[in-house]
């Protein structure tokens, strides 16, 4: 079975102090929900593999991913599977969010979910990710090179912070780079990968209000090329 090794929630932490409190003997009771983003917030769009890289292809399904060739690139199923068929790590893949030309959005977050599936003990696989870019631009991770999905993994109590919280104008796309590092026990990694937004302007849905973190106003600074929406 696959294992995934995120960071529990918010939600499960809390869960877990409470049900742990309940077998000590403290007792008592205690209530918490969490509030859904407001409109327009916080939105995720998947990336999808754009290249035909040897050891990645994109995964459909498990009985039509078994006879899909090495390579498969698609810009409709999201979920990434990474098979060390050829060498022990090396090859890379560019990763791109599709062009959404119906509304204007703000990039506030990267977030990643990695599966690692175990053949037959548990390997050594890590994912990695480099270059967030937006059309072209600058990277928006602060390290150059790779970084462990770790970092940027979902369920963890904040997203990392990024360099910048760039518009995202349609006929730009997202885009980073992945690799799997591997030793030659290892076989499999699965995963996907989401640029996490909010949106400014919808053609359906009008004008949004992003929250404070993502508004022109929270966003001064002195030099480069910010330029409020």
């Amino acid at each position: 079975m696959p294992r995934n090794l995120r960071r529990p929630s918010p939600a499960e932490l809390v869960q877990n102090k409470i049900d742990r409190a309940l077998v000590d003997g403290v007792g008592g009771m205690q209530f918490t929900a969490q509030a859904p983003p407001g409109v327009g917030r916080l939105i995720r769009l998947p990336f999808y593999i754009e290249n035909q890289t040897a050891n990645y292809n994109a995964l459909i399904g498990q009985a039509i991913a078994a006879i899909l060739p090495p390579g498969t690139a698609s810009r409709v199923y999201p979920v990434i599977r990474f098979l060390s068929t050829l060498v022990g790590g090396g090859n890379e893949a560019i990763l791109r969010t599709p062009q959404i030309s119906w509304a204007l959005l703000r990039v506030v977050g990267f977030e990643a979910n990695v599966l690692y599936q175990p053949v037959p003990t548990t390997p050594v696989v890590e994912v990695c990710f480099r270059d967030l870019k937006i059309g072209g631009g600058a990277t928006l991770f602060v390290h150059e090179d790779y970084a462990a999905a770790g970092i940027y993994l979902m369920g963890q109590d904040s997203f990392a912070g990024l360099r910048d919280y760039p518009l995202l104008r349609s006929p730009n796309q997202a885009e980073v780079t992945t690799q799997c590092v591997a030793d030659l026990a290892a076989r499999e990694a699965i995963f996907s990968c989401n640029l996490v937004c909010e949106i400014v302007e919808d053609d359906n849905y009008g004008q949004h209000v992003p929250g404070p973190y993502a508004r022109a106003g929270a966003l001064v600074r002195q030099g480069g090329s910010f330029i409020a929406p």
